[in-house]
Parts: C-alpha cells; structure tokens; sequence
C-alpha cells in the first residue's frame, strides 16, 4: 500500500508538471526598489508599501518582515513585489529623521518596473549627541535578526525590546527566561538592541480597576513574581523589587493614567513618564478605556468622552507629578507588535556624551536628558541649563532667566510653547509657515521664575484627522532659595485618587486574601502620606 500511493504521488506531480502553467504576470506586474542613501553607498534598509487602488500591498517576494498591522514590511533596502497591473505608489520611509517618498508607476501585466529610490536625511540628531529609542516594544524579541532589521529600517538607535511580557496570569507561575545574546546585540555601530527589559501588564474593567503597565529597562536580572494573582502583589511591590535586584534599571509608566502610578510616583519608583505613548498612531488615536482612571476634577468629567481626553489628561497628570516636586523625565514609546505603527513611531530621544552604550542610554534618560516626540525635533535650555538639570537662584537676585528653543520639523506645526509649572508662558504661532522641506526655527524669551518650580517646551501639530500630536522636552528644573516644589492643588488632586484605590481595595474578591489587600492598603496609605506632606508645605 505505501509503495502505491508513492507511485500515485509521482504520477500527479509528473502530471501536474507537464500541464501548461498559467503565466505568473497574468493580470500582474512587478516592483523592483533598490533603496539608497547615496549612490556610491550599499542598499539603504527601510520601511515600504505599495498603493494599488484602495490596497496596500506589503509581503515582498525578496527578504522582508511584513507587518500586517500597519499594512508596511521592514527591508534591508531591496525588495521585489508582485501587484496589479495598474498605477501603483511605492511608499518608502526610515523612521522620523528622513523625509519619506512617495513614487508613482505605471505596472503592466507581465512586466517588471524598475526603481531606485533616495533617501534623503532631514536631521542627524546623533551628530549633536541625541540617539533615539522606542521604549514600547512587542516585536520581533524571538528573532534577533528581525530586530536588528526593524533598528537599522525604522532607525532607532537603541531598541529596548520586551523579552518578557506578563499580560496573562497563568504567566505570574512561568520562570522568566535570561536574557539571550548577553542582553545586547549590536546591528551597526549607531543601532543596539537590548533584551533586559520586561512589561507587567494588568489592564481591564471599569475606571480604576486597572493594576497598570509598568516597563522595566536594564535589568540585571528578570523579576519573578511567585503566588501572584492579577491584583496582587501591586506594582509597587515589584517596582521595589526591580530597584533591589537592578538598582540600574528605568522604569517607565507606560501611561500617566493607570491606576497605580500615583503610589509609585509618591514612593520614587518611576524614572520618566510615557507621554508620547502606544494610544497616539499614525493617524488616529486610541480613546480611554482599559481601566484607566476616571475623572477627578471637574475640567476632566467635562472633557470626559471627547477626543481630546487621553491628550489632555496624559499631559496634565504629568504636570501634576511634577509641581508635586518630583523629577520625571520624559519617554515616548509605540507598541510594534500590538499597535498599527511602525518601531519608533512614537520615540525618546536620550542625552548621550561620546560613542552609544546601553549604559550611556539608560544614564541620560534616568537622568531626564530627555526629549520624547512623534515626528519634530525639539531642544531647550534655560540659561544654558539642559533638560534634567537645576538652575539655582535666590529670591532677592529678581533673576530672569533667558529660555532658547529649537524646533526643526518636516510636519507643518501649529504651536511652541514654553511651560511654565504646568502653564503655557510663552507661546509662537507657528501655522502659517509651511516647511520646505524643513522648518528649522529658533526662539527665546525671558522667564522670571519667582519660586521654585520648573520649565519644558512643547511642539503642537495635528495629524491628517485632526488628532493632536506633540514634541515634548524633559524640565529644566528651578530651585529658588532651595525650596521644594509643592503645590498644594496638585497634591489635594492625587489624595482624590488614592482614596479612590483606597475605597476600591475594599471591594469583596479584589484580592486572595485579607493579609494581601492590607499590605497593598499600607503602600497606597504610605503614598498618600507623601502627598499628605506636599500639602503642608505647598505654595498654592
């Protein structure tokens, strides 16, 4: 029996084999792109798709990693793809430090169309010591090979992928894997990619309900959470322990809005704030939801269901951190591998002295040498101060301090603003200039701070469907006579929210165990004394 249907295997090949094939340009063509920086250089690696019609094509019959989510495929800077004959557009793209292209070609059936494509460099933010990172990353971390191919494609210098991430609780009992490769692979000499870092997400119900999403940079060694469950331990009892076993690692938010960030901010536990984050895509925006906490004030029921909510809320907890006195940088990250966008969508520009190093990185950002942004480049300094350092005055000095800017974009801009404590002191109209291709702009004006407190700049533009979309740098901090920063409104603000995690740890079956619930309550109670103290001494 097995030597019959052998022989009938061979019998239906051989036939299939001298049957006339359909010809494979039938009703089909053929694009070939060649992508380069220069033309004396090798293939440009690059992110592309095509356009035919109301499709976008992106599974190339060359070498490529398609990315069905964002409907685009990381190259090495070659591809040949099959498409309908027709008009097509090849869209190419290298992340945000190159001006994209667009090409329009006739495809005839049958045909091969020929291109090559140059790539042209807006900006070099490393030749000025600035290296990018998309500190959100869910793909690839199987295969290192595709992650060097998405770093060296969407050119993002330090790609901190997630080698473990915790979304299921049946995972809390797994061991967690060590790091492969050593933890750091090199793709070039500007391009690094990291395995040390690891998401724990708890997300879903009703608002407050979420746990949170903390990301944990660097690590020395992976967490392991024993006896767990999808409350407990909290975040904060894990932040801890990242900070015993790691005392080098970075932690990161995700976003400013779950539940839990309040306690780690008040105990110390975070280093930046995500606020260019995974909810910001190409062109839409995800809304609230997830468990994210509700309104507290009365500005926020009112913005409650609007399309602006997410923004807003993002950029005004993070200023209420930081009246509160504590100093957070900023981070901005894209989830590749969940979100329909690209690595470095959504991306943190770090601070770095001399050649790249994972450890330079993870300096500078803890550091808050920071700018985070999804399209501009922004710089500040405060009387030559940098993001994440302090200007020291004295009341009676009456010091006014000269503020510079620099915004440099390929995307028309609406706004810079200089912010001032959480409000905008200054602000440039930007609408009416229209880039050529670049914007590159300067500006300055004069501060006379009065208090203790801190200053950022902020880039403002909208995407096609009128979502808004920022460039946000890291504070320059201001100590007046020493003086904390502490405002009163603020503080008040985050007590409303931990009595709501207070209120709602009480809820039957929200934990294993009464021993558990109290031991969450005593860091959500120690938390609150935090702001308790902020209070007592706050300046408004």
């Amino acid at each position: 029996m097995l030597l019959f249907f052998r022989i009938y295997r061979l019998v239906i090949f051989l036939a299939c084999a001298l049957l006339p094939q359909k010809q494979p340009g039938t009703g089909n063509g053929y694009i070939e792109v060649t992508v380069r920086g220069d033309k004396d250089l090798e293939p440009m690696p690059c992110r592309a798709w095509i356009e035919s019609g109301e499709t976008r094509y992106f599974t190339p019959e060359t070498p490529a990693t398609p990315y069905d989510r964002d409907f685009s495929f990381s190259c090495r800077g070659f591809f040949r793809i099959r498409v309908p004959a027709g008009e097509a557009a090849i869209h190419i793209e290298r992340g945000l430090e190159f001006i994209p292209i667009i090409r329009k070609v006739v495809v005839k059936s049958g045909q091969t169309v020929e291109k090559e494509v140059l790539l042209e460099r807006w900006v070099s933010m490393h030749e000025e010591g600035w290296y990018s990172s998309d500190m959100h990353v869910h793909f690839g971390s199987d295969d290192i090979n595709i992650l060097k191919e998405l770093s060296l494609a969407d050119d993002v210098n330090l790609v901190p992928a997630f080698t473990y991430w915790y979304h299921r609780l049946e995972d809390m009992e797994k061991k967690w894997p060590p790091w492969r490769h050593g933890g750091v692979v090199r793709a070039d000499s500007l391009h690094v990619i990291t395995l040390n870092n690891i998401e724990i997400e708890r997300i879903g119900g009703e608002p407050f309900h979420s746990i949170g999403a903390p990301f944990f940079f660097n690590l020395d060694e992976p967490l392991y959470v024993a006896k767990g469950s999808y409350t407990y331990p909290s975040n904060t009892m894990l932040q801890r322990s990242a900070k015993e076993l790691s005392p080098r690692c970075v932690i990161d938010t995700d976003k400013p809005l779950w539940a839990e960030n309040v306690a780690g901010v008040a105990l110390g536990l975070f280093d930046v704030v995500q606020i260019c984050h995974n909810h910001y895509h190409r062109e839409d925006n995800l809304r609230m939801g997830w468990g994210m906490i509700g309104a507290i004030s009365g500005d926020e029921k009112e913005l409650a269901g609007s399309r602006e909510e997410l923004f807003r809320r993002t950029l005004r907890i993070y200023y209420r951190w930081l009246n509160c006195g504590f100093r957070l940088g900023v981070s901005g990250g894209s989830a590749i591998g969940v979100m329909p966008v690209p690595l470095g969508c959504n991306r943190t520009y770090a601070r770095v002295e001399g050649a790249l190093t994972p450890a330079k990185y993870w300096r500078a950002v803890s550091k808050g040498r920071t700018f985070a942004t999804s399209g501009p480049m922004i710089t500040l300094t405060a009387d030559d101060r940098c993001p994440g350092e302090t200007v020291r005055l004295r009341s009676g000095d009456h010091a006014r301090l000269e503020i510079r800017v620099r915004i440099r974009s390929i995307e028309k801009l609406d706004s810079v603003q200089i912010i001032q404590n959480g409000d905008v002191v200054h602000s440039q109209d930007l609408s009416s200039l229209d880039p050529s291709p670049v914007l590159d702009r300067e500006f300055t004006a004069a501060v006379s701070p009065g208090r203790s407190g801190w200053l950022a700049a902020r880039a403002c533009y909208k995407t096609g469907k009128g979502f808004q979309r920022i460039a946000h740098t890291s504070p320059v901090y201001i100590s007046v006579d020493g003086e904390d920063v502490a405002s009163k409104e603020d503080a008040e603000y985050m007590i409303k929210w931990i009595d709501e995690l207070l209120k709602l740890s009480q809820t039957p079956g929200r934990y294993p165990s009464d021993s558990q619930r109290d031991e969450v309550r005593a860091i959500f109670r120690k938390a609150r004394e935090k702001y308790e103290l902020i209070i007592n001494k706050g300046d408004r």
